[in-house]
């Protein structure tokens, strides 16, 4: 029997980071930004900068903040290669380095490929069984870095099951823009009362499959849900086998 979740629904549309793939611990992540500051150290030395990794480590910390302050405000993508072009014009040295930007580039981004990023507990089993009902399923991630997504997705064994892999370094809009949605929803071939979007974050997930008129469900696991004046999703899960139930 269908549950009330996926009740008149065609397509589940998923948020990836927290919802079908995560690092494996919270110092994975603190991991990654260590080894980008190191690798940046060594590829500026090679083109002949010095700069402390304390420099290094606050420039990026920086710029980072800079780029989610304007993802906030234009609910737009800021992408890798932009993130590398402000690190470098912060240091002065954008105009110097010229192509050796696209080592850094290429370090800043595969940094996620060395640390364990995991596929959600119950996610392949999950995802299995929406595809075996014949269900449509796409990935809606924001996101600097949609390719090196994509290569997680494949080594995790996530990929197969999807229709459609939409990440916002691409598509432009991010979420909770209703335009990413409207993207998805071109894509999916569905009308918004045939959708479904599962996530972790009220503030990206919830507020703008609300917008967009797509039915929202919050993704929970383990986290305390403050809404703060937020809109409540249409429903709420602990655990991803609660989509199957």
């Amino acid at each position: 029997m269908e549950n009330l979740i996926l009740q008149g629904i065609k397509a589940v549309s998923f948020d990836f980071w927290y919802t079908i793939g995560r690092y494996e611990t919270e110092a994975e992540w603190q991991r990654q930004d260590e080894l980008r500051v190191a690798e940046f150290s060594l590829i500026l030395k090679e083109l002949g900068f010095r700069f402390t990794d304390e420099l290094i480590d606050r420039t990026l910390s920086e710029v980072g903040a800079e780029c989610e302050a304007e993802r906030l405000r234009t609910e737009m993508e800021v992408p890798s290669r932009e993130i590398i072009r402000r690190f470098l014009t912060r240091l002065g040295i954008r105009k110097q380095v010229a192509g050796g930007s696209n080592k850094l580039l290429k370090s800043f981004d595969e940094s996620l490929l060395k640390v364990k990023i995991i596929a959600e507990p119950g996610a392949i089993e999950m995802l299995r069984e929406l595809k075996r009902r014949g269900y449509r399923l796409a990935l809606l991630s924001n996101t600097s870095h949609g390719h090196i997504i994509r290569r997680i997705m494949d080594r995790e064994g996530l990929s197969p099951y999807f229709d459609h892999l939409l990440y916002t370094d691409e598509i432009g809009p991010r979420k909770p823009n209703p335009e990413a949605f409207r993207i998805l929803l071109d894509r999916l071939g569905t009308r918004p009362e045939e959708t479904v979007h599962v996530g972790d974050r009220i503030d990206l997930d919830v507020l703008g499959a609300r917008r967009s008129g797509i039915r929202s469900v919050l993704y929970a696991s383990n986290r305390a849900t403050c809404y703060n004046g937020y809109p409540h999703p249409d429903f709420c899960i602990r655990n991803l086998k609660e989509l199957i139930e």
